[in-house]
């Protein structure tokens, strides 16, 4: 029998048969980049022909990191003794002989670019199929009738599950973001739960509401008052969207304003998330300022989900009691999911002898060196 999931937050685990937003298309290019994934180091480059590549980030003769090589051509070339790998993770050269191990390579990870996005899969990839992605258009990101641009990567030094928690949980929005994305109704809002499939979604409706000043200009609204629909929609763990749905009661001529809040969720390790933001909306933001903007409302978050990783890793879960109220009912649902994925992998792991653990690599035999 698998073993149960830890779904705590500040010490949750995480799935790796699942697809994660790596970095932005525009970040990896012929310069090596290193990037964390659930505990695994990556070097993301692109091939001449512009293929990105993400290959395990350990050189397995002594070690060293290959982000600090150099690339020549199709080759990763280590920056410590010259060892060459070929895009597949295959050593192709040993400088100091001939011979080059044959067992001697490096774990190739699956890589799908989609929008403006490179999305990894950190598992077993006979599975990774590309279907599992979320539906771009779905999003706002490959919706014709929307404006779509990339943003920013937040790094928070948190476990990813208070992450994902925080952005299921609208009800921060009142107090976290003071004036930012309401004007205090969101907390007292009843919600409506509902599913479909592995996204969960959170649903409220405010009707005849103040807009906060960065949402007028935002969306370059006549009028100070709207009504509005709240959205949450929680893609099982790896990408959450916060929709917004507003129209002008005193200006029906404006039509339907959407913003879509588009966030990918992905673990570093166990004490860290990269938070991947972009932006779709019908009316594009003019404003010059507007990433910094939104980088200083999402970084109330980091913040806060900061102190409370600190506080969790000072006290030790025992002294950590939590109480779920009305409000969390989406968390809990996306724990369970969480959790049973998790669970599945292990018992799927169990009867095939393996375990879906992080990425390793056995050091070379001294004895095939030699040759």
């Amino acid at each position: 029998m698998a073993a149960k999931a830890c779904m705590v937050p500040g010490m949750a685990e995480y799935p790796r048969n699942h697809w994660y937003v790596i970095a932005f298309s525009r970040e990896v290019g012929r310069e090596l980049i290193h990037r964390d994934c659930l505990g695994d180091p990556v070097v993301l480059y692109r091939t001449p022909d512009g293929e990105p590549v993400a290959l395990f980030d350990r050189c397995p003769h002594r070690g060293m990191p290959l982000s600090m090589g150099k690339l020549l051509g199709d080759v990763l070339q280590c920056g410590y003794h010259g060892f060459e790998y070929d895009c597949a993770g295959t050593c192709i050269k040993v400088p100091s002989q001939d011979a080059v191990p044959a067992t001697m390579r490096v774990h190739r990870y699956p890589l799908i670019e989609k929008w403006q996005w490179l999305w990894i899969w950190m598992g077993d990839p006979a599975r990774a199929d590309p279907a599992l992605i979320p539906d771009h258009r779905d999003l706002g990101l490959e919706d014709p009738a929307l404006t779509a641009e990339p943003y920013f990567i937040l790094p928070i030094e948190a476990n990813y599950l208070l992450a994902l928690e925080n952005l299921v949980d609208a009800t921060h929005i009142t107090y976290l973001h003071s004036g930012n994305f309401d004007t205090g109704n969101v907390a007292m809002v009843p919600a409506r739960l509902e599913q479909r499939g592995t996204l969960v979604r959170m649903v409220r409706e405010m009707k005849n509401e103040l807009v906060s000043p960065m949402v007028k200009q935002m969306l370059s609204m006549k009028g100070d008052r709207v009504d509005r629909q709240l959205i949450l929609d929680n893609y099982s763990l790896s990408l959450f969207v916060v929709r917004f749905i507003f129209t002008e009661p005193d200006y029906p001529e404006t039509g339907e304003r959407i913003s879509n809040l588009i966030i990918a969720v992905t673990p570093g390790g166990p004490k860290s998330v990269y938070q991947i933001c972009a932006m779709a909306q019908t009316v594009p933001d003019p404003r010059p300022h507007r990433f910094e903007e939104m980088k200083t409302v999402l970084t109330q978050d980091k913040v806060a989900l900061e102190a409370v990783q600190q506080m969790f890793d000072r006290l030790g879960p025992e002294r950590c009691p939590e109480f779920s109220v009305k409000s969390d009912a989406n968390s809990l649902r996306t724990r369970r999911m969480i959790a049973a994925m998790i669970e599945q992998e292990r018992a799927e792991a169990d009867s095939n002898g393996a375990k879906p653990k992080a990425v390793r690599q056995r050091r070379p035999v001294e004895a095939a060196a030699a040759k």
